[in-house]
């Protein structure tokens, strides 16, 4: 909806979909030349999708119209965050899907993987978003990297390294694996030092604060009684 309310976020959103069109040509050629041209649409397909779902997410977290209203909404956080993760990752399964079902004809192993390769990527890139969310106006999406570096760091780390574990697997599996475990520890730090942890953590203290403040009254009351 964000989308079609603004043509430009349309030109400047999607702009990244120009990516798609080198895959688009070799996955053509493909099917007139069944070599190991299947295997260099894997991380391409990967990456894009990284950079578009955290494009996508930037909109759906930082550049949304009435946050206020939003958090004023008989919903809870989670069924918000859930409702806007799911609307990022359906539109990377509408614009991906098509490469997915014309590479399963081409080879089934490489579809698979890039099933698995995008729905890191982009869970990875949207996670990152989540975490590094800053309010801002849909206007500076030029300008959305400049708001966080280690959140685009981390967003483009991450793409990366799922691309080169798509990469790797057909090759290697071993190889593979130790670049997803890579690929897991990028977003594991971002996560330790995102704000998003730091405010959980500042939140938690006070509520552990008055817990033991309850237990502390409770133990003097029952001190009481007894006595």
């Amino acid at each position: 909806m964000l989308l079609q309310r603004d043509p430009w976020l349309i030109s400047q959103t999607l702009m990244q979909l120009l990516y798609l069109l080198p895959p688009a040509f070799l996955l053509w050629r493909s099917f007139y030349n069944s070599g190991a041209t299947s295997a260099l649409l894997v991380p391409i397909l990967i990456i894009a999708a990284g950079q578009l779902a955290g494009s996508l997410a930037w909109l759906a977290v930082s550049g949304e119209d009435a946050p206020d209203l939003i958090a004023s909404a008989p919903v809870t956080t989670t069924c918000a965050v859930r409702a806007k993760t799911e609307a990022v990752m359906g539109v990377i399964a509408i614009i991906f899907g098509p490469f997915v079902v014309a590479l399963l004809a081409v080879a089934p192993i490489s579809a698979l993987i890039t099933v698995l390769g995008v729905a890191a990527a982009a869970a990875s890139a949207t996670s990152i978003q989540f975490w590094f969310r800053v309010q801002a106006k849909r206007s500076h999406f030029r300008h959305r990297q400049n708001s966080s570096l280690i959140a685009t760091f981390a967003e483009a780390l991450s793409s990366f390294s799922w691309a080169g574990a798509g990469a790797l697997a057909p090759a290697s599996t071993w190889l593979a694996v130790i670049q997803g475990v890579f690929a897991v520890a990028i977003v594991a730090g971002a996560w330790v030092i995102s704000p998003a942890r730091s405010a959980a953590r500042s939140s938690s203290a006070p509520q552990q604060h008055r817990t033991k403040c309850v237990e502390i009254s409770r133990s003097f009351r029952l001190g009481d009684r007894a006595s």
